[in-house]
């Protein structure tokens, strides 16, 4: 069936899976995600639907859905635009087919290969597989169609997902033939015949790539097992027509420019970051809607690449220190930038990828030291993580990308109604509770910043030493205590419970050099305390000449780490 567009002519017909891998020589572009089937899914359930089709009857036939193909380019093989997943399980599955008659010395094994998977052509030497995938899948695939290689099975949780579908198939068969007995080659030559003709594709086919991409994405417009990045990719290629090639360039050098070898979730993260730095606050539901209107024509694509490249280098640099792009953009960069990189907040993502794109090296680094004032204060009394921070920073990128605000007083006015006032942040500091994993990460940049506060030395907020191998935390309350060692501080808590509400409280950690936190554990905290008078640093040493600890001590030794904070952290 044929359908026209204006100058474009759709092909649709309803085929056999097996009659494709039959007739035509398809391969996957280089630049399409590798195969990514489960066995324990995806695998699974194409068997589980297969298996019951069968049982069924088999003359009754099984849809498979829509794949998208397109004859474009100088190769003699058909791209597959959308399908690769199932196309290459289907061969796979043929394949175990093929060699589960091998091993029951079945004479039409080798003649199976030789129609669906690969063939001897007249041109080339050896046998040419149907079904070509990109770089890194191929020489796996290939070594199966054609029997060059099999894998040693059963497969290993190293082995590529290819490997593994293959092996979960001839597990599959040789059961079902032990079942069957003497009727086992009866019956898988029956599955063959119902992929050949009963197991059916709906194929569309289109006379260019870019075409192909334009109803890929009407096929797929309600996201229905894809990313907002997947679509959002096929809208950009459809799109961009003539420029298809350097479009296509541009978004696999983003990709690769934040160390990804997918547009998977965390591209997602980074498109609504950046779409948010350009055009104000949005959701991840309502991203692809947004971006899909500001890129129409064939220029709007190529330029939104180019566009999109650049902020993918921003936004790796933005968490290394040692990236490239600082050379030029902003050398003094390091200490504060580490900083910022530890808190990972998304409004300051959103703020520095068009601050460091737009504005001069030296506003750059004021910037970059203000934030940590700003972060501290809004992550401690938890208005950060709300939606005004978000908002507000974004209205902020956008205004810096229009040229609008270009220094950081400018920036400081705007943010100056949401960060919290000394008193606001003071109080707030010493009710402070940081738990496990990243929390305490943050804790323990807090207490060496207040150290170096307490020490008086100079830019106390720059992390001075990010090796946790070297300086870590001690919970002077343990995490684990022994009733028996901590009878006093149970008695003040009035109960176990109440007790443990006080473990994450910072006023009830200290820093020791690595190897003394080890050794102290659960002890008593007399024990302890001998430790903490012999440590160099200040905060550390007030705490052993305490003459005991409890929820009182702590609050109190709080009440003067917040005092040191609002000088830590200005805003």
């Amino acid at each position: 069936m044929a359908s026209g567009h204006g100058s474009t002519t759709l092909q649709l017909n309803l085929v056999g899976i097996g009659e494709i891998l039959r007739n035509d020589r398809l391969i996957v572009p280089q630049f399409q995600r590798a195969y990514c089937w489960k066995v324990d899914q995806e695998v699974l359930d194409y068997w589980t639907d297969l298996s019951r089709a069968i049982r069924s009857g088999a003359e009754e036939e099984y849809f498979f859905g829509t794949i998208v193909l397109t004859q474009d380019g100088a190769e003699d093989r058909k791209k597959i635009i959308d399908g690769q997943q199932r196309l290459v399980t289907s061969s796979l599955l043929i394949a175990a087919i093929r060699d589960e008659l091998h091993r029951l010395n079945h004479g039409r094994a080798q003649l199976i290969g030789d129609e669906f998977l690969a063939s001897q052509a007249w041109d080339a030497e050896g046998t040419e597989p149907h079904l070509k995938l990109n770089e890194e899948d191929n020489p796996r695939f290939h070594a199966i169609v054609t029997r060059s290689a099999l894998p040693v099975l059963p497969a290993k949780r190293a082995d590529s997902d290819i490997v593994k579908a293959y092996g979960f198939f001839r597990r599959e068969l040789e059961e079902l033939s032990e079942r069957y007995g003497a009727e086992a080659t009866r019956e898988l030559l029956q599955w063959v015949k119902y992929v050949q003709h009963r197991a059916q594709l709906a194929v569309v086919e289109t006379p260019s790539e870019a075409d192909a991409y334009v109803i890929f994405e009407t096929l797929n417009n309600r996201g229905a097992d894809l990313t907002t990045a997947d679509l959002l990719k096929n809208h950009l290629f459809g799109a961009a027509k003539g420029h298809l090639d350097s479009v296509r360039n541009n978004w696999h050098k983003a990709i690769g420019a934040l160390s990804l070898t997918a547009a998977n979730d965390k591209f997602t993260k980074f498109l609504r970051h950046y779409w948010s730095s350009r055009v104000g606050k949005v959701t991840e539901r309502d991203l692809y809607a947004k971006m899909r209107k500001e890129v129409v024509r064939s220029q709007d694509a190529l330029s939104f690449s180019e566009e999109l490249l650049t902020a993918a280098r921003i936004y790796a640099a933005l968490s290394d220190s040692g990236h490239e792009i600082w050379a030029e953009k902003c050398s003094a960069r390091k200490p504060a930038l580490d900083t910022l990189a530890l808190f990972n907040l998304v409004p300051n993502k959103i703020l520095l990828l068009a601050a460091v794109e737009c504005l001069t090296a030296l506003q750059i680094e004021k910037l970059l030291k203000a934030m940590i004032g700003w972060s501290v204060r809004g992550m401690v009394t938890g208005g950060i993580n709300r939606g005004r921070y978000e908002e507000l920073y974004s209205q902020i990128a956008m205004a810096i990308r229009k040229g609008e605000i270009t220094t950081v007083p400018q920036i400081r006015q705007r943010v100056n109604e949401l960060i919290p006032s000394d008193s606001d942040f003071k109080a707030q500091f010493g009710l402070a509770t940081l738990g496990r994993g990243e929390a305490s990460k943050i804790a323990r940049y807090y207490l060496i910043a207040l150290e170096r506060t307490a020490r008086k030395e100079g830019q106390p907020e720059f992390v001075p030493n990010d090796n946790p191998n070297e300086v870590n935390l001690e919970h002077v309350y343990p995490q684990n205590a022994l009733a028996e060692d901590w009878l006093e501080f149970l008695a003040h808590s009035g109960n176990r419970e109440d007790a443990d509400s006080w473990i994450y409280r910072l006023g009830n950690m200290v820093l020791l050099t690595a190897g003394s936190n080890s050794r102290l554990g659960n002890k008593p905290f007399k024990e302890k305390a001998e430790t903490f008078k012999r440590s160099q640093l200040t905060l550390t040493r007030e705490v052993g000449e305490c003459a005991a600890w409890t929820p009182e001590q702590i609050q109190t030794r709080q009440e003067r780490l917040a005092a040191l904070a609002v000088r830590t952290w200005p805003r």
